[in-house]
């Protein structure tokens, strides 16, 4: 769709629609075992609101955010706005755990592999 918008799009790829195919398409393949699981579905008006955890092994052979695979698994929720219009979506907004996505893909340390701070 033309006027489809992506509030989130993901740096680097085309605005809109094809820079959100593109970026699912990534995930999937990066994440070839990916699981997405609705956990809340709320919806009022021209709008819907979308809590999902996704699981999966950071396997396949492209690189996610960066991050060569390494056979680590996620876990991560996030919540995604959705605006409907003629029966299509035409606006996306998302909030995601990146930080722990990022922790468990090890891209940067969790706060248990950092070391303590010295005691003054």
């Amino acid at each position: 769709m033309a006027d489809f918008v992506a509030h989130n799009a993901v740096p680097g790829l085309p605005a809109g629609l094809t820079g959100a195919k593109m970026a699912h398409q990534a995930s999937m393949a990066s994440f070839p075992d990916r699981r997405t699981a609705i956990e809340e579905l709320v919806g009022a008006g021209d709008t819907v609101v979308v809590r999902m955890r996704m699981t999966g092994t950071n396997q396949g052979g492209l690189a996610w955010a960066g991050v060569p695979a390494n056979g680590n698994k996620v876990n991560v929720t996030w919540t995604s706005i959705y605006r409907l219009a003629g029966g299509k979506v035409v606006d996306h907004r998302a909030e995601m755990d990146i930080m722990g996505l990022m922790q468990q893909l090890g891209a940067i340390p969790s706060p248990a592999q950092t070391p303590a701070a010295a005691a003054p």
